[in-house]
């Protein structure tokens, strides 16, 4: 049985040539390992094969650092959690060379280094049929949300995200110290999720609880990618398929409505000044000109219409 999805999922791109699914969230909200599940499926349904699966990572997109950028990095002032810390415009011309069947050349970012490397992939390598871009400000971009066919936003607890942080964080080969995962997390990581992750879940055409545990989420949208690609999705044997009548309720769990949670978003702003109070921006919000948390006169921008 078909299902009846919300109508803002945009079918007026050339889903014939690649198909682009985008995956939003708060940092350590699973992003990654839903997409890692959600090949799998996809893989095990016989939608497509995983190797014409192709995962970009948002992080992956970060503008290489000036001397100065690097001074404040080392001195804690500089933000990877704000949108200007991302190469929009290599994200779009990535984007549209693979849209368009052209080469292309897919970033790598160092965190050693503070430098990009890239992989080529030439035109007669192919194009690949399903492009997932995950990342906290996947859906933040106008220009962005324009390519993706499905737009997807995962939801879970601050206090489990936060939990998911410290726990990556001092298990790394160089662990942080905790004051110093905790520092971060207040001076950059909330204020981001408050004031330009969630507000842009409003484009979201699927809210995802729980993440890569939902399963009946990642079957919802193994089967309604298989639909626009024209290849029903096969039978596997880990899981018989849930896909019926009976989810409608959970549907409008996922999306909050049947055509999105389109409800206004109030426009809040959060000053760099780590020791500053949030407060709202006024009517015509001043745009960010740093990410540097040392500038207390910066507003972060707000989510773009």
């Amino acid at each position: 049985m078909s299902l009846s999805l919300p109508a803002s999922f945009n079918y007026n791109l050339p889903v014939s040539r690649v198909f682009f699914i985008g995956l939003a969230g708060g940092a350590d909200a699973g992003k990654e390992k839903f997409c890692r599940v959600l090949i799998e499926q996809l893989q095990k349904s016989q939608v497509v094969d995983s190797s014409k699966v192709l995962l970009l990572h948002l992080h992956d997109f970060y503008k290489e650092l000036s001397d100065d950028d690097r001074v404040c990095v080392g001195n804690g002032l500089y933000s990877f959690d704000h949108p200007d810390a991302f190469d929009w415009e290599l994200i779009a011309e990535v984007i549209q060379d693979i849209q368009e069947g052209n080469s292309f050349r897919i970033p790598k970012f160092n965190f050693s280094t503070k430098t990009r490397s890239y992989e080529e992939h030439p035109r007669e390598r192919g194009s690949p049929t399903v492009v997932l871009l995950e990342g906290i400000f996947v859906l933040y971009s106008a220009k962005i949300r324009e390519f993706l066919n499905m737009k997807l936003f995962v939801e879970l607890d601050d206090d489990m995200r936060l939990a998911n942080r410290v726990a990556r964080k001092v298990a790394e080969i160089n662990p942080d110290p905790i004051d110093h995962v905790l520092t971060e997390y207040v001076r950059f990581v909330k204020p981001a999720f408050d004031d330009f992750i969630q507000p842009s879940k409003k484009w979201a055409d699927i809210i995802i609880p729980r993440g890569s545990e939902n399963v009946t989420a990642i079957e919802l949208i193994t089967a309604h990618a298989a639909d626009l690609l024209g290849r029903p999705p096969q039978p596997n044997s880990t899981r018989p398929s849930r896909m019926n009548s009976s989810n409608s309720t959970f549907l409008q769990e996922l999306t909050g409505s049947p055509g999105g949670d389109s409800r206004p978003m109030s426009k809040s702003s959060v000053h760099s000044d780590p020791n500053s109070r949030r407060t709202s921006a006024a009517a015509s919000p001043v745009p960010s000109k740093s990410i540097l948390a040392d500038v207390p006169n910066s507003v972060y921008k707000p989510v773009p219409e």
